[in-house]
């Protein structure tokens, strides 16, 4: 299954909760193919004030800052 980002790729997603874009570097890609394919990407980074590992959806994964 081909995925937009890729282990050590840099990703950029929006966080509802502090208003505000994150980004971290890809640690690991979940996929399950059965169906409607369901990716996300694994990333470690600071989130509302505490280090946490976060499952960050494809859809929601952008390239760079906006």
């Amino acid at each position: 299954m081909k995925t937009r980002f890729s282990i050590g790729d840099t990703i950029f997603w929006y966080c509802d909760i502090e208003q505000c874009t994150h980004q971290a570097k890809v640690k690991f890609v979940n996929f399950a193919g059965a169906g409607y394919p369901d990716i996300n990407y694994e990333v470690s980074t600071v989130c509302c004030g505490k280090e946490q590992t976060i499952f960050v959806d494809e859809n929601d994964a952008m390239k760079e800052e906006f």
